[in-house]
């Protein structure tokens, strides 16, 4: 990279000099060029150091791509310089090197994966419980953990409307899995079934115990998280599940595998959410709001930006913000994102035509 002192996007930082603080919004990413930045944050009044970059590597990409808070302190360590890059400057920074947008896209959040949670439960756990549940395929009771949904605090949501709580992850224990008969599924609708479903699950019994015959790790981890979304996706297709259903687990997944820092796995479930998501948007026979409606084709957009495909996300973020009767923060998001994917589009020469006949003018 071409040495750029003295432009107005290079930040100098002497040793101790913070570049930004935990919480701040700023919608702003930074590559380092010299030097040394130290990623920490205090808890319990200690301060504990999570990373430390050095040149060539990124810090705050979801700040600027996904507007996500700091979720961490960065200060310099020794002498840094750092290449500012937002939104003005972002399509400049690409055409003077091309080869950024492509890093930028592959490089690993700067979000903390999510704990794994201990397994312990009533007065030893602030967010969990123990509480008996009865299969409706098999009639099995068996334990399974709740959370205390009110004692949860929302710290953000991610573009891809994935909510952030502190110090504790649900998704980790949004799924049950029946021991008897290895029936899975959201604790939404886990017991929510019609008599056709119920049939086709008991008749696949057999078929569920041989491919997930292994034994299942512990629940609150990453592991059993990750089995059982895949345990559930079998299920919803035993069952012929709704797509949107489908949907939500194939990106629950997908979060999953980037908290296990599995990219390759994370973008193939987004892939696969994608898939089913445009199902539920062209072809389901649920009848949706106009508010569900624009959520939706964001989502699709969000999902299209992610995976790199320009054209079918711009498509999508059209389609939210031409909605009447929407949501004005999500029109405005969606406002953002089009703006965003239009440069991103340019500098990397995809084309940023979509499939909606929905003119450009003034979007």
């Amino acid at each position: 990279m071409p040495d750029h002192t003295g432009s107005k996007m290079i930040h100098s930082l002497a040793p101790g000099e913070f570049l930004f603080h935990r919480g701040e919004h700023k919608r702003e990413m930074y590559v380092v060029l010299q030097g040394k930045i130290e990623l920490s944050k205090v808890t319990g009044g200690q301060r504990k150091v999570l990373a430390l970059v050095g040149p060539g590597e990124f810090i705050g990409q979801s700040s600027l791509l996904e507007g996500l808070s700091r979720p961490s302190d960065a200060r310099a360590v020794e002498d840094s310089l750092v290449l500012v890059i937002n939104e003005e400057n972002l399509e400049q920074v690409i055409k003077m090197h091309p080869q950024l947008a492509a890093k930028i896209m592959r490089a690993p959040g700067d979000k903390p994966p999510a704990q794994k949670e201990a397994l312990r439960t009533g007065p030893e756990h602030p967010f969990l419980y123990q509480s008996e549940v009865k299969c409706p395929v098999c009639s099995t009771t068996f334990t399974v953990l709740k959370v205390f949904e009110h004692k949860l605090s929302v710290t953000g949501q991610d573009s891809d409307f994935r909510q952030r709580y502190r110090d504790f992850e649900p998704l980790l224990y949004s799924v049950w899995v029946c021991p008897g008969c290895f029936y899975a599924n959201q604790r939404t609708d886990f017991p929510n079934l019609s008599a056709r479903q119920k049939k086709l699950l008991q008749d696949g019994k057999v078929e569920r115990q041989k491919a997930f015959s292994g034994t299942m790790a512990t629940p609150g981890t990453l592991e059993f998280a990750l089995q059982a979304h895949r345990l559930a996706l079998f299920n919803s297709e035993q069952m012929a599940a709704e797509p949107d259903k489908i949907a939500r687990l194939w990106l629950h997944l997908a979060w999953l595998y980037e908290d296990g820092e599995q990219k390759e796995a994370a973008s193939d479930a987004r892939a696969r959410a994608l898939e089913y998501f445009r199902q539920a948007y062209f072809n389901s026979s649920r009848t949706l709001s106009t508010k569900q409606e624009q959520q939706l084709a964001y989502l699709i957009g969000e999902l299209h930006f992610r995976l790199g495909q320009y054209a079918g996300a711009l498509d999508f973020f059209r389609r939210a913000v031409v909605l009447r009767g929407g949501s004005a923060a999500l029109n405005e998001q969606a406002r953002d994102r089009i703006a965003l994917t239009r440069k991103l589009a340019k500098s990397t020469s995809q084309p940023a035509a979509g499939s909606s006949g929905v003119e450009e003018t003034g979007l």
